[in-house]
């Protein structure tokens, strides 16, 4: 029997020190590729009884199905909107005023904005921005569950909201668990964290994340502050995870270099100082297979000389297919392309032009195709018919939903019976056609061997092969004199997502415009990048 390494007895006791620890408030921070879906499988086996009182929440659709993937046997597991949902529609309690077959409808607060400038005559509140703050006054607050009572539907962020607002009243509405788990606590804004205080008040709980990591401050109200806060509170018993058992050694390497560049020009000031170390047991083939990130530098990047879209296809013709077929059985691409625009859509139109890649399907139901859903399954439908006026004039919307209001009575009856007649007829003929077209789809598909997003939409996500785009002067940095925290971590999360290799590749001339190379690549050491040019001599050799 072999005997294990240091690294693999030092791992052992790390996860040890977790499994064994009394704390009922833990914090374990957890670099990416980490090991932190492992370390949850282990928590949640040594619990005896029902998967249903272990809980595990997670902030993004895309890392709740890969951790159900995993734990679902073990756990439920859901997004925080999705979890506020789900007791909203089985605790009746704290509905406080929705029915039990209230919907989502993403939109719904849009609407609500409407409502208050036509029943207020004046401009609109935040609403979503004052919920995730934790600032909704009592009278902005009540007008909004008023409408969304009204209408019987909820938003995602008002979901959250609401069941906050109640469990923060009604404390014995908590429920209770035998444990809960929460994934990527970096990502969560101000509300959310208030829902985990309010769970970790009475259930045990464990918290991981990396503030290294956080990217959605500017698109949903998330902080770092939060972990960094219940990092240094003290309320919490605090664990690392120190290897990366994701990444070949080069990227570890360079993820310490990018991490002391940006310390030593005093960025990253507050991050949760965390060990990040490379792991030989399981990633030495690969890091001996490729010591380098590959740094492609192309003579230039257009629509018709498309060097990164004809570079990447030309390293997946290279790819064995044994290795192609393994990545989808492992149900990830083997290629992760990462970028910012216009690069990533170049290179998106190239890869499908060149049967790589499969856009995923963007057609989305109309607002007025939504209303004739509502209003096949419930004639009566507010809802229904409230997005139904938000298609129609203005004017006549306004007038109506004032009314509506003034009389307290429901939008259908006040719509002119031939108007009514017409509308649930088409309704009607709109839900036959719509079951029709879905008869005998298949339920799965096969896996693509290209998968491209962004920087933000790489959470969550990894692959043998990377490929980094936009990492250009003026574009990732913004603006190199002022080089934002949160630029770093998108470049940070972009070199993590690999497996096996990255490719870094920036190109000398945009269309018309003269780029130089981004300023985060001379973070790295020189000695952990392998060359390359490609120009037209390239493709012709």
């Amino acid at each position: 029997m072999a005997h294990p390494t240091d690294v693999e007895s030092e791992l052992e006791a790390a996860v040890g020190r977790i499994l064994e620890s009394p704390s009922r408030k833990k914090l374990v921070v957890a670099g990416p590729g980490a090991g932190k879906t492992t370390l949850f499988r282990k928590l949640l086996d040594a619990i005896d009884g029902d998967a249903a009182q272990r809980l595990v929440l997670t902030f993004i659709n895309a890392l709740k199905d890969d951790l159900d993937r995993s734990l679902g046997d073990a756990a439920t597991v859901f997004t925080l909107h999705g979890y506020c949902q789900h007791l909203l529609h089985r605790e009746a309690d704290l509905r406080n005023g929705l029915s039990g077959r209230f919907r989502c409808y993403p939109g719904l607060a849009s609407l609500i904005k409407t409502d208050w400038r036509w029943l207020e005559q004046s401009t609109a509140p935040p609403f979503v921005q004052l919920m995730r703050d934790l600032n909704c006054s009592e009278e902005h607050a009540t007008f909004y569950f008023g409408r969304a009572n009204y209408y019987d539907a909820v938003d995602f962020d008002d979901s959250v909201y609401r069941t906050y607002r109640e469990m923060e009243a009604n404390p014995h509405h908590i429920p209770g668990y035998s444990l809960v788990l929460i994934d990527e606590f970096q990502d969560f804004n101000a509300m959310e964290a208030a829902v985990i205080d309010l769970l970790a008040a009475d259930n045990p709980i464990l918290i991981a994340g990396d503030d290294d990591q956080a990217l959605y401050s500017q698109l949903r109200g998330a902080s770092w502050d939060h972990i960094r806060a219940r990092h240094a509170s003290g309320d919490y018993e605090i664990f690392e995870l120190p290897f990366c058992m994701r990444c070949p050694e080069v990227i570890v390497e360079a993820v310490n270099d990018i991490i002391r560049a940006a310390r030593g020009l005093e960025k990253l000031n507050g991050r949760i100082e965390k060990p990040y170390r490379y792991y030989d047991p399981v990633k030495g083939e690969d890091s001996r297979r490729y010591p380098h990130i590959e740094l492609v530098e192309t003579s230039v990047q257009r629509n018709n000389a498309n060097y990164f879209g004809q570079y990447i296809e030309q390293c997946v013709a290279a790819m064995p297919t044994e290795e192609l077929q393994r990545a989808a059985a492992n149900n990830e691409p083997a290629v992760l392309v990462i970028g910012s625009n216009p690069y990533r859509a170049q290179v998106e139109a190239y890869l499908t032009k060149a049967g790589l890649y499969h856009p995923p399907d963007k057609s989305e139901h109309s607002e007025r195709e939504i209303a004739l859903q509502f209003l096949a399954e419930d004639p009566e439908s507010n809802l229904g018919w409230r997005i139904m006026l938000a298609c129609s004039e203005e004017t006549t919307a306004r007038d109506v939903v004032v009314i509506a209001a003034e009389q307290h009575v429901s939008l259908a009856s006040l719509i002119p019976d031939s108007e009514r007649t017409a509308v649930l007829g088409e309704a009607t003929e709109w839900a036959a056609a719509h079951a029709a077209e879905h008869q005998g789809e298949a339920d799965g598909q096969a896996v693509p061997p290209v998968a491209i997003t962004s920087y933000e939409g790489a959470k969550g996500r990894s692959a043998p092969y990377v490929f980094l785009l936009g990492l250009q002067s003026g574009d990732l940095p913004r603006k190199p004199a002022e080089i934002q925290d949160i630029e770093i971590c998108r470049f940070l999360v972009g070199l993590t997502r690999t497996k096996r290799k990255c490719s870094i590749l920036v190109t000398r001339r945009f269309g018309q415009q003269f780029k130089q190379r981004s300023e985060f690549i001379a973070w790295i050491g020189p000695d952990r990048l392998d060359f390359k040019q490609v120009d037209a001599a390239y493709w012709r050799g």
